[in-house]
């Protein structure tokens, strides 16, 4: 695993989303296919979850429903060092939370180690 992708991870699980995303968008921006796909939607659930952190939670809906469209439409096969259904999941909850105007505890990102 890279140390950007670790450091990702880290910040993301600390709850610094916007400079999570600033990580992911580096990653992102030099992925390419599927592993793109997967960093573009992280970078946009950082970026709603950094508007949920704000208070916009309409904004925060329309970004993690972006992010979480991208998760799910990536390949099974992608293997971008993270626990991609996992994530997913999470991100319904929180989206589902945010929808339903209740707390929630703080989405968890996991490392998945690449076969």
């Amino acid at each position: 695993m890279s140390d950007s992708l670790e450091r990702g991870i880290a910040l993301f699980n600390t709850g610094l989303y916007f400079e999570a995303h600033e990580v992911f968008e580096d990653l992102w921006r030099a992925s390419a296919g599927d592993r793109r796909l997967v960093y573009q939607g992280i970078v946009q659930a950082c970026a709603g979850l950094v508007k949920h952190q704000r208070c916009e939670p309409a904004s925060a809906r329309t970004l993690l429903g972006k992010g979480l469209a991208k998760l799910e439409a990536a390949s099974p096969s992608c293997r971008p060092g993270v626990d991609i259904a996992g994530l997913a999941e999470a991100l319904r909850r929180v989206l589902r939370a945010i929808e339903a105007g209740v707390s929630f505890p703080p989405p968890v990102m996991y490392a998945r180690a690449e076969l």
